[in-house]
């Protein structure tokens, strides 16, 4: 991106691509951070890895299991790129045991999942 030869307009519609662009970059960090680091017994935990654009995902499903990961991520990833700069996005787990495990809960996580992998990835960023 230059100034020269572009237009004010054009160059902040650059801008706001670029902006998108790593936004989509960030939050695929984390959603991958989560999903690795969640503790695995069934895979329910880690298949109920959630991102929602605007508001808050409340839902969750004890049958959909992924105990490697992939497919949460790339489901994930799926809706990640459907931000856009501004959005809220949200990264959730509805378990009912979600809370426990983020507390240290699981011997495979004992210091959480969802706060450590935003401490890394903000962190990595600022």
């Amino acid at each position: 991106m230059s100034w020269q030869g572009t237009r004010l307009s054009q160059f902040t519609f650059e801008v706001l691509q670029s902006a998108t662009v790593i936004q989509r970059k960030i939050i695929s960090e984390f959603l991958q951070g989560v999903v690795l680091a969640s503790p695995v017994d069934t895979g329910a935990f880690r298949g109920n890895n959630l991102v929602s654009i605007g508001s808050v995902d409340v839902r969750y499903d004890l049958n959909k299991v992924d105990k490697v990961g992939g497919q949460t991520i790339a489901e994930g990833n799926m809706r990640i790129l459907q931000a856009k700069i501004g959005d809220l996005v949200y990264g959730q787990n509805n378990l009912p045991y979600s809370v426990a495990l983020e507390n240290g809960y699981s011997q495979q996580a004992p210091t959480g999942i969802y706060a450590l992998t935003f401490q890394r990835v903000t962190s990595k960023y600022k």
